[in-house]
């Protein structure tokens, strides 16, 4: 099935642990590669990702170099962004949530203590949205 399961957590849980800004605390992959739904929170420090060969380990790092930006053909991983979309599902999407808080905070009038990166991907294109700490686009 291709439909949205990684909901936003509710407001209170929105509030980061007091991590550097620009850190993530939270990834959410949705019909990305070999994930259908996963939901990932990171703490403040440093996290490790454990599993089995071809649980999916790499493909969480390949959805985080999408998000930033990266070409599908700098992944090493796939010709073109659509090859990242779970075979089956007409969509992919990645959501990472990025502290915003402290001196190196990154406008927090308009964002508040977390920005969250939004990069879809269909069939025929891509878009990357960036939220506030309430989901709403700014």
């Amino acid at each position: 099935m291709c439909h949205s399961f990684c909901l936003p957590p509710a407001k209170e849980e929105r509030e980061p642990a007091m991590a550097a800004a620009g850190t993530i605390s939270r990834v959410c992959l949705e019909n990305f590669m070999c994930h259908s739904s996963l939901q990932i929170e990171l703490g403040s420090h440093v996290n490790f990702i454990t599993g089995q060969n071809g649980s999916g380990k790499s493909a969480i790092l390949t959805a985080l170099c999408v998000a930033f930006g990266c070409r599908a053909k700098n992944t090493q991983r796939a010709a073109s962004l659509k090859d990242f979309i779970k075979t089956g599902c007409s969509y992919a999407a990645v959501i990472v949530d990025i502290n915003n808080h402290g001196e190196d905070a990154f406008k927090p009038e308009l964002y508040g203590s977390l920005i969250i990166l939004e990069r879809r991907i269909n069939e025929s294109s891509s878009s990357t949205v960036l939220k506030d700490q309430h989901g709403n686009m700014t």
